[in-house]
């Protein structure tokens, strides 16, 4: 694929595009995905890939909190293996899913950037760290 292509995919303009209609919906519904590839000329694969392939964009709706609980060597280091299970059990949800009244979504991170204050997580970009299960779930009852 020539360079001229590959901007055309993968601009800035495109991920800001989808950016927006992310936060007009909360995902990028499938007639958008339509939309855009119609409009601009791209094949609707290259728009799944390009949604893919950056974590905060969604296919499918999310919770109004989207936790994201980091899982790098130094947290995991730091139990965040039991922070990640306690959140399971307290909000009855996997990895990836979204409770049922659509108020949460939980996401294991590779990193979140804050290695020397694990363990870490982020809800709606607000980072809590030095974290124990205990402060995980108190964080969570406060934001029901």
């Amino acid at each position: 694929m020539r360079g001229e292509d590959m901007e055309k995919f993968y601009s800035k303009e495109l991920i800001e595009e989808l950016r927006d209609i992310q936060d007009t919906y909360g995902y990028i519904p499938e007639e958008q995905i339509v939309k855009i590839a119609t409009k601009k000329n791209i094949p609707k694969a290259h728009l799944y890939g390009v949604i893919s392939f950056y974590s905060m964009l969604y296919l499918e709706p999310t919770g109004k909190y989207i936790i994201r609980l980091c899982n790098s060597v130094s947290c995991r280091l730091n139990n965040s293996t039991e922070i990640l299970r306690s959140i399971k059990e307290f909000l009855k949800i996997e990895n990836g899913g979204t409770t049922k009244d659509k108020k949460f979504t939980l996401e294991v991170a590779e990193c979140l950037g804050h290695c020397g204050e694990g363990p870490v997580m982020m809800i709606n970009g607000q980072v809590y760290s030095f974290l124990t299960p205990e402060e995980a779930i108190k964080i969570l009852k406060s934001l029901q």
